[in-house]
């Protein structure tokens, strides 16, 4: 019975080990990426401030490398917020979207009722159902034309 279940998680979740392994060298090539970015990013402003330190003074290239990095900071905290606030309005313009398909929640109440309708398989209950059906679709079709 195991082997069939085996079996079973496979054709449904596919192979789990080769997706982890792949997830793990990719989480570690990340990280590697990371520090040696951060390595670069550190030693440029290093270089900067040597620099400006020949070129202005000391305190003076401190406080240029600081408020150049700062400027930068602040210019991608703005992008940041200007693509969050696109990407909530685009979702919440998604939601808006979903309710207006919904029907209304008197259609909904008697649409919950059709299977208990249907349990008996009568002819009434079909043509019980079949009347909901197109009384609600006129409903909404003339709640749409207002």
């Amino acid at each position: 019975m195991l082997p069939l279940f085996q079996q079973l998680g496979i054709l449904a979740f596919g192979k789990v080990k080769p997706t982890a392994r792949r997830l793990t060298r990719l989480l570690i090539g990340g990280a590697v990426i990371a520090v040696l970015a951060l390595t670069t990013y550190v030693s440029l402003l290093v270089a900067l401030g040597l620099y400006l330190s020949h070129e202005v003074g000391g305190p003076l290239a401190a406080v240029i490398v600081g408020g150049v990095t700062a400027i930068t900071a602040i210019v991608i905290a703005g992008i940041i917020a200007l693509v969050n606030r696109r990407s909530e309005r685009k979702l919440e313009a998604q939601r808006r979207a979903a309710r207006a398909r919904l029907p209304d929640p008197m259609t909904l109440q008697l649409l919950a009722g059709v299977p208990a309708l249907l349990r008996g398989r009568s002819l009434l209950g079909a043509v019980t159902v079949a009347a909901l059906v197109y009384g609600v679709t006129r409903l909404q079709q003339n709640s749409d034309r207002d």
